[in-house]
């Protein structure tokens, strides 16, 4: 089925914050007209960790400036923030992406993805372009380009090669051929099979995980690990894993594992949404605030109805449960789509997934730190996940406040990557 989606013009900003983009021009172009000097007034600060009350933000060359750091330039344009909220771009710890997929979640405030499998021919550009502060209408990429797999194991992807780990496979030269490759981190992958009637499969053994895990840590590189079993997760933090790529959502965890977890210090990228059975996306796209602004490609795949939905209708529930107890012990929190799997989206569906952290016992400042500073901590990307001076001006301007309603944060009114004004308008 075929979906086109109107041009529009670029949303109105009321007084002080009225911007359009001429259809007519090139987008880089629209961008790169509002960048330079400006100043954002009278706005709510959440800073990536906590809520700064109302003050003033100074951009210039494509960083933050300023803090209420006194008067603009009097070349800076001046926006006027009354109402609204102003956060750090959002970072979506765990995607999948495709032609076009930067674009479309660059759209919704994502500014920043962590691709958990990919195409190594895809990272020197990736690279190239992280570094740039230039304007640009893409989220910027981190990848763990091949994952860590063996034969006939997960992902199961007829017609796609990838180096694989055999009995025989020395692990410290598959590690370091990642590394040359140009992986950020290294993807492990522990996973057996899925729940009946989904067939078991083939994984590394213990002893592999704690060798690839060893090797990346020598290549100071972190080791994330795919594994939605409780038994399996616990074996990934034990062989020494830095984070995992989902949550456990077969079982509750009891009280000594959540220890276990919390003693290991990995973080977790719960991917909630995946096991949400696609009401997430219906929520997106019977949403004003939203729907108008995806593209023919995010609403295809939001009306997806994959035919393998992962396990039962409790797995969100269980999850979720898990997720809470975990923040609550102390266990670094994540936010993460595994876009565009099972009906998610890059970019939009970071929405819904904060909501569910939320649900899960996160504070609306917490979920919002989740996919903010938490994950620019946790990766070491160092010049983005804060509002602070020197660090990159990848923002988002929201009506109302999510520190206190998480669902606002659907009420987007402007998005800046590198200083420069997005441009909303889903492309055709």
């Amino acid at each position: 089925m075929t979906y086109r989606t109107p041009r529009r013009r670029f949303l109105s900003l009321t007084s002080g914050l009225a911007v359009a983009a001429a259809a007519s021009a090139p987008r880089a172009a629209a961008a790169a007209q509002h960048g330079g000097t400006w100043l954002i007034r009278d706005v709510r600060v959440f800073d990536g960790r906590r809520t700064r009350g109302r003050g003033s933000v100074l951009v210039a060359g494509g960083r933050i400036a300023a803090f209420n750091g006194g008067p603009a330039p009097r070349s800076a344009r001046v926006y006027d923030g009354g109402g609204r909220t102003l956060l750090p771009g959002l970072i979506d710890c765990h995607v999948h992406t495709f032609d076009g997929s930067l674009a479309d979640s660059v759209r919704f405030g994502v500014t920043t993805e962590l691709e958990m499998f990919g195409d190594p021919a895809a990272l020197p550009d990736a690279r190239r372009r992280r570094r740039s502060t230039g304007p640009s209408e893409r989220a910027d990429l981190w990848s763990a380009g091949a994952g860590v797999t063996v034969p006939g194991g997960h992902p199961l992807q007829p017609g796609h090669d990838f180096p694989r780990v055999t009995e025989g496979t020395d692990i410290e030269r598959f590690v370091a051929d990642r590394v040359a490759e140009g992986s950020d981190f290294i993807k492990v992958i522990l996973e057996d099979g899925g729940p009946p009637p989904r067939p078991s499969l083939p994984t590394l053994t213990g002893e592999q995980v704690r060798r690839v895990i060893a090797a990346a840590h020598r290549h100071r590189r972190r080791a994330v690990v795919h594994a939605e079993k409780l038994r399996l997760a616990l074996a990934a933090v034990r062989a020494g894993a830095d984070g995992l790529a989902h949550a456990f959502w077969d079982v509750h965890a009891t009280a000594e594992d959540i220890a276990e977890f919390r003693r290991a210090g990995a973080f977790v990228i719960p991917t909630l949404s995946v096991v949400d059975w696609g009401h997430g996306a219906e929520r997106l796209l019977a949403d004003d605030r939203v729907e108008p602004w995806l593209s023919a490609t995010q609403r295809y795949l939001l009306q997806q109805e994959p035919p393998d939905r992962p396990g039962r209708p409790d797995f969100l529930g269980i999850g979720s449960a898990n997720v809470g107890r975990l923040h609550t012990a102390g266990v670094p929190i994540l936010a993460g789509t595994d876009a565009p799997i099972r009906a998610n989206v890059g970019g939009a569906s970071m929405l819904i997934e904060v909501e569910h952290l939320v649900r899960a016992g996160l504070s609306p400042a917490a979920a919002l730190a989740a996919a903010t500073a938490e994950p620019a901590r946790r990766f070491g990307l160092a010049d983005r996940g804060r509002i602070a001076p020197g660090l990159r001006a990848d923002l988002l301007l929201v009506d109302g406040d999510p520190t206190t309603d998480i669902t606002d944060l659907r009420a987007i009114a402007a998005i800046w990557k590198n200083g420069h004004l997005i441009d909303r308008t889903p492309a055709d």
